[in-house]
């Protein structure tokens, strides 16, 4: 019988599963911080532009262009979006859900 052979993040899932759900979380950030960015970039606006709009500083948005990090709270992914003229949608699914 051949079993199938495991990738690396399942192995190291396994073997360090506190590091397995911090590398999901980074996922989310840098999911995020992606979108973020390309939403600027879009736009054409410096960071310093996004800062004065959103009334924040430069470095806060640096942050949450940043790849790492905690994932930013939802009023100020809010705040960037409305500074670049974005939309922001939030979906809430049931589906998969299982009690």
């Amino acid at each position: 019988m051949c079993e199938k052979a495991l990738t690396f993040r399942q192995k190291l899932g396994s073997a360090r599963p506190n590091l397995a759900k911090r590398q999901a979380k980074n996922a989310r950030k840098r999911a995020i911080a992606i979108e973020l960015r390309a939403l600027r970039d879009s736009r054409g606006l410096s960071q310093t532009e996004v800062a004065r709009i959103a009334g924040t500083t430069q470095s806060m948005i640096a942050r949450l262009e940043a790849l790492t990090g905690p994932v930013p709270r939802l009023e100020s992914i809010e705040r960037y979006v409305e500074a670049c003229g974005g939309h922001m949608a939030l979906h809430i699914s049931r589906d998969g859900f299982k009690r």
